[in-house]
């Protein structure tokens, strides 16, 4: 489990946190499922999946255990690193497959 150091404290579940523990490596297909259907609950027509920056932020809220409401609280510079995080991680393993299957052949 990794952990995001807030730059500026956030409430979540009634406390103050300045850091976020979280895991995008025991995501399941279920979890980005329950992420698309946050951003459908908020009103959110999500787009490319890949670089929809409301998408990132409910999975990261998935990855941390928490609820999207809590990464939406988090100030701009918080949450932009949350979306890079996980941006990072999906491209980065789009990349080492793409790799892989390349030299495979």
């Amino acid at each position: 489990m990794e952990v995001l150091k807030l730059k500026r404290p956030v409430m979540i579940d009634g406390e103050e946190k300045t850091e976020v523990p979280y895991d995008l490596e025991k995501l399941t297909g279920s979890d980005l499922e329950t992420a698309l259907q946050d951003m459908k609950r908020n009103g959110i027509q999500v787009g490319a999946i890949e670089i929809d920056p409301s998408y990132h932020m409910a999975i990261f809220a998935q990855a941390a255990g928490v609820a999207y409401e809590d990464v939406k609280r988090m100030s701009a510079k918080d949450c932009k690193n949350a979306i890079a995080l996980v941006r990072a991680f999906f491209i980065g393993d789009s990349e080492d497959s793409s790799a892989s299957e390349t030299s495979a052949e």
